[in-house]
């Protein structure tokens, strides 16, 4: 488990949740050490279930202009512009960062059906709201985990997802430089069958999804290297500066040297 002050994480130890959670976080922080400002989530290809314990966020959906105050909640794999601010003087959340396929493993209902802030406790019924009790008098990071360890490993359903894991990997493998029939044809489906697949599974079309994964390494090099941004447009196969500029921004609102600029240090729901 890697730990610090304020903020934990740690990997699933059972080898199958491994293979469907990246893993589990907890952070327990007061706002006065982070910025009080709205913080944008970038789109990101997972998905985050969270529970807030005392301390809810105003969760801000600025493409569909609608608002909501969380105690819990499971994200969606989308394109949408969001932003989050807490709603009291203290961050305290603890949870899981899904493979964009996990949420299909505790649930039948399709996931392109369920809104753009799931509630948990909606989704999940007594198994979160059971969860949701025992965690609340938690104090240590391990046991937390452990406790979502043991959620999680309990109430997994059994189904076959290896098309969707398999077109999954093979988008994150090349960094979301491909094409929808490209993946067809590697798969050995129809670009229907692979399109309702995503819908069903992720929540999402493969274009948006690839679009988001692409989005990701994007942003990892604008965060993490000094490479300029021309050279950045080329490594992500963008055939002019324009064309890189306009995607960057129809995504976050943001231009690429803006987003470099103001990608923050420590985010509420991603890492």
């Amino acid at each position: 488990m890697e730990t610090d002050q304020n903020f934990s994480i740690r990997e699933p130890f059972n080898p199958f949740l491994a293979s469907i959670i990246e893993a589990y976080f907890y952070i327990d922080i007061p706002v006065s050490k982070l910025s009080e400002v709205a913080e944008f989530i970038m789109p990101f290809p997972r998905i985050t279930m969270g529970y807030f314990f005392d301390h809810p966020f105003e969760v801000v959906n600025d493409t569909l202009n609608e608002s909501k105050l969380i105690y819990n909640a499971t994200s969606r794999i989308s394109l949408n512009k969001i932003n989050v601010l807490p709603a009291t003087d203290r961050i305290k959340i603890v949870g899981a960062h899904l493979k964009p396929f996990g949420l299909a493993y505790y649930t039948k209902k399709n996931i392109n059906s369920l809104p753009w802030l799931i509630d948990t406790e909606e989704l999940l019924g007594n198994v979160a709201k059971d969860f949701f009790s025992k965690i609340h008098h938690l104090s240590n990071a391990q046991d937390m985990f452990d406790t979502l360890e043991d959620v999680f490993s309990n109430n997994i359903i059994t189904r076959d997802l290896s098309l969707i894991k398999n077109a999954v990997e093979l988008v994150e493998k090349c960094s979301g430089n491909t094409e929808i029939g490209l993946l067809s044809k590697e798969l050995n489906v129809s670009d229907r069958t692979l399109r309702n697949h995503f819908y069903s599974n992720v929540g999402c079309s493969p274009k948006e999804f690839i679009r988001i994964v692409k989005l990701k390494q994007i942003a990892y090099q604008l965060k993490y290297s000094e490479t300029s941004l021309t050279d950045i447009a080329v490594d992500n196969n963008y055939f002019d500066q324009s064309h890189f500029v306009h995607e960057v921004k129809n995504i976050t609102g943001q231009s690429p040297s803006k987003l470099r600029k103001d990608i923050p240090n420590f985010r509420f729901l991603q890492f």
